[in-house]
C-alpha cells in the first residue's frame, strides 16, 4: 500500500514518516537546512507483514504544484493536522486535491498533542470532525500523537497494517503507461526514473516509449516499493533502471508508455467540475493551469452549453492545452486558476475533440456528448464506441490508444460493439442501415434517368443525400465490399442495372482516338483546331463517348484513352509499390507533361484510385 501524506506546512507530515519508517524523506539540502519540505520525498518500511510506502509531500503553497505530482488515484491518503494549529488553509486544499483526483480512503493524524491541554483537544476533534463531514474522509479513523515525544505510534501502525492486509490493488490489463515523478543517474547503473503505474504491468526486458525523447527504451531492472522485482503492476510505486538513447531527457512530467498506446492529445472533452468554495463564478474561454500526475500544461477552457460556470456546479466542456499531452479516456485532471493562488475544481476526461469541430458549434451534439461521458464514467468502451459511431467515423487506432487497451482486448470490444467496421474505421451499424437504403433509392432512381450511364458519380451522390461525405464514402465502401452495389470506373450502380448503349460518331472516334492514345495526347482544343470544327460542336459530339467509356474525361480540356489511362494507373502503382509519390516523381515516369501529370492525378484521386496526403500520394484502390 502506498501512504500520501498531506496537510499544511509545519504540521509534521516528515517527522511522521521518519517516526513509522526510520526515514528522513528531506533529502535536499535547502530541505534539511530550513526545515522544510521542497520537493517529494519517499520512504518504505515493513508493518507487520505488510509493506508499505510513504509519500511526503510539501505543504507549503508555494510548493502546491510539488504536492500534486505525489498523488495517484490509488494510493491511501494520510492528513496531518497539528493540535495547536487545527485546520488550516492547506489542510483543506491538499483534502480537495486528493478528492479531487479520485482518492477514496484516507486516515486522519492529529499531530503535536503534547503541545496542547484536553480543553484545545477537545475542541480540535470537534473542528475536525466538522472538517471531514462533507469530504471523502469522514468515515475515516482518527489517531493523536507526538511525533517529538514518539507517542501514539503504536496504534496508528497497527491500523496501518490492517489498512494495508485489506487494501485491494486491482490488475489492469490495459497497456502500461508511468507519469516519472523523479529521475536520476546512478553511477555505474544509469538512468533511474520513479513513478507510481498508472496503468497495466511492466517487466524487465520491455521495450517502452520515453514520450520527452519520443524513443524506445529498455528496462533494465525494476524496484518496487524499496525491493528488487521481476513485475510492476496498476498501482505499484516503483523505481526503472532504463536504457537507451538520451534517456538524460527523462524528468518529472515526462511518461513511459507502451509504445503501441501512444498518442497525445491537445483538444479533449471534459466534464468540469468547480468547487463549491471558489470565489467567483468561471467565463468561457479563461486561461488555467491543468496537472495531470506529474504533468502540467497552461489551457483554456471553453464552455460547450453555456457562458460562465457558477461554483459547486458541473458543466461539459472543452480543454484546448498549450501543448500536446498524453491524456486517457477517464483521466482525472486538477484545475487551478491562471495566477496558482488557489484550486478550482477538476476535470474527467471524456474524448478527444475533432479537428475539424470548431469551438462552441452549436451544433455539438450534447445528448451524445453526455451519454459519451456516462460510458467513460462506467469505463465502458463498448458503449464509448457505439456512441462516437453513432456521430461519426472512428479511427479504430485513435480510439484504441486514447482508452489504452491492448490490442486483444480491443479485439472483443469491437466484437461485442454494434457497428460496421471497414479498413480500420468503424461506423453504427444502424446508421449503415438506415444509409444504405437511402443510397439504393437514390441510384435506382438514377439508372431510371440515365438508362445510358454506367452509374452514378460520388460527387453527384453527395450532392443528393446531405450527409458527411466520409461517412457516405464508407457505406458506399461496405456496400461494393459485400456486392450490394458495383463500382465501375468511378462510378457506382446496382448489380441489375443493365444500360443502353449510347450512339455515338463512330467515324469521328476512329478518327481523334489515337490523337488520345498517346504518351503526348493533345488537348481537345487542339483536336478541334486539327478538326476545323468549333471546341463546342466537338464536345458535343464525343460527349456519348463518355458514357460507352470509349475516350475519358479527366480534365475539361483533358481526354485519354481508357487504354492510356490503365498504363498511367500501371505507373502509379509500380511507383507507389516502395513510397508515397509526387507528381514530379509521376510526371517523370510516365513522360507527360507536369499540368497533364497533375489533372491525370486529381482525376484518379477521384476514382479513388490514388489518395493526397499533403505533397505524396499513395494507392487505394
Amino acid at each position: 500500500m502506498i501512504v500520501t501524506l498531506a496537510g499544511h506546512v509545519d504540521h509534521g507530515k516528515t517527522a511522521i514518516v521518519q517516526a513509522l519508517t526510520g526515514t528522513n524523506t528531506d533529502r535536499l539540502k535547502e530541505e534539511q537546512e530550513r526545515g522544510l519540505t521542497i520537493d517529494l520525498g519517499f520512504a518504505y518500511t515493513t508493518l507487520g507483514e505488510q509493506r508499505v510506502g510513504f509519500v511526503d509531500v510539501p505543504g507549503h503553497t508555494r510548493f502546491i504544484h510539488n504536492m500534486i505530482a505525489g498523488v495517484a488515484s490509488q494510493q491511501h491518503a494520510m492528513l496531518i493536522i497539528a493540535a495547536d494549529d487545527g485546520v488550516m488553509p492547506q489542510t483543506i486544499e491538499h483534502t480537495q486535491i486528493l478528492e479531487l483526483l479520485g482518492i477514496h480512503s484516507g486516515t486522519i493524524v492529529i499531530n503535536k498533542v503534547d503541545l496542547v491541554d484536553q480543553e484545545r483537544l477537545e475542541q480540535l476533534r470537534t473542528e475536525v470532525s466538522h472538517f471531514t463531514s462533507s469530504n471523502f474522509l469522514r468515515r475515516s479513523k482518527i489517531f493523536e500523537v507526538s511525533a517529538t515525544q514518539q507517542t501514539g505510534f503504536e496504534a496508528l501502525r497497527d491500523h496501518l497494517v490492517a489498512m494495508s492486509a485489506s487494501f485491494h490493488q486491482q490488475h489492469s490489463h490495459d497497456a502500461f503507461r508511468m507519469a516519472i515523478d523523479r529521475s536520476f543517474v546512478l553511477q555505474g547503473v544509469g538512468t533511474v526514473v520513479t513513478g507510481t503505474v498508472a496503468a497495466g504491468q511492466v517487466k524487465i526486458g520491455d521495450q517502452l516509449h520515453l514520450t520527452s525523447s519520443q524513443d524506445s527504451v529498455r528496462v533494465r531492472s525494476l524496484n518496487v516499493q524499496g525491493e528488487e522485482t521481476q513485475q510492476a503492476i496498476f498501482g505499484d510505486r516503483c523505481s526503472l533502471n532504463i536504457a537507451g538513447n538520451d534517456t538524460n531527457l527523462a524528468r518529472r512530467g515526462s511518461w513511459l508508455c507502451d509504445a503501441r498506446s501512444v498518442n497525445t492529445v491537445q483538444r479533449v472533452s471534459v466534464k468540469l467540475s468547480l468547487l463549491a468554495d471558489y470565489p467567483r463564478k468561471l467565463n468561457h474561454w479563461c486561461s488555467v493551469h491543468v496537472y495531470h500526475l506529474t504533468d502540467h500544461c497552461e489551457a483554456h477552457i471553453a464552455l460547450i452549453r453555456s457562458k460562465e460556470i457558477q461554483p459547486g456546479a458541473s458543466e461539459l466542456a472543452e480543454l484546448d492545452c498549450s501543448v500536446p499531452m498524453n491524456f486517457k479516456a477517464g483521466d482525472r485532471l486538477l484545475i487551478r486558476d491562471k495566477d496558482l493562488s488557489r484550486t478550482l475544481g477538476s476535470a474527467f476526461v471524456i474524448g478527444v475533440v475533432p479537428s475539424a469541430i470548431k469551438r462552441r458549434r452549436i451544433n455539438r451534439n450534447l445528448a451524445a456528448l453526455q451519454s459519451l461521458s456516462e460510458a467513460v464514467e462506467k469505463h465502458d468502451p463498448v458503449l464509448a464506441i457505439e456512441c462516437e459511431a453513432s456521430q461519426s467515423i472512428v479511427n479504430e487506432s485513435d480510439f484504441r490508444k486514447f482508452w489504452n487497451l491492448n490490442e486483444d482486448q480491443f479485439e472483443d470490444i469491437l466484437g461485442m460493439a454494434s457497428i460496421e467496421r471497414l479498413g480500420g474505421y468503424s461506423l453504427s451499424r444502424l446508421w449503415v442501415e438506415e444509409l444504405r437504403e437511402r443510397l439504393i433509392e437514390f441510384l435506382r432512381g438514377f439508372h431510371q434517368t440515365n438508362p445510358d450511364v454506367v452509374g452514378a458519380p460520388f460527387n453527384q451522390i453527395t450532392s443528393a443525400v446531405p450527409v458527411s461525405t466520409k461517412v457516405i464514402r464508407f457505406v458506399l465502401d461496405l456496400m461494393v465490399k459485400r456486392e450490394a452495389i458495383q463500382l465501375i470506373r468511378g462510378s457506382y450502380s446496382l448489380p441489375s442495372h443493365t444500360r443502353t448503349t449510347p450512339q455515338f460518331d463512330e467515324q469521328l472516334y476512329l478518327t481523334i482516338k489515337s490523337l488520345f492514345d498517346q504518351q503526348h495526347p493533345m488537348s481537345l482544343g487542339d483536336v478541334a483546331k486539327q478538326l476545323r470544327k468549333p471546341l463546342r460542336d466537338l464536345e458535343s459530339s464525343i460527349r456519348p463517348m463518355f458514357v460507352a467509356n470509349v475516350l475519358v474525361q479527366v480534365a475539361p480540356n483533358r481526354v485519354l484513352t481508357p487504354e492510356r489511362i490503365d498504363i498511367l494507373k500501371d505507373q502509379a502503382t509500380q511507383l507507389a509499390s516502395h513510397n508515397p509519390f509526387t507528381v514530379k516523381e509521376f510526371r517523370d515516369v510516365s513522360g507527360l507533361g507536369r499540368n497533364l501529370a497533375i489533372d491525370v492525378l486529381e482525376y484518379f484521386d477521384r476514382r479513388r484510385i490514388t489518395r493526397r496526403d499533403g505533397d505524396t500520394r499513395v494507392m487505394v484502390g
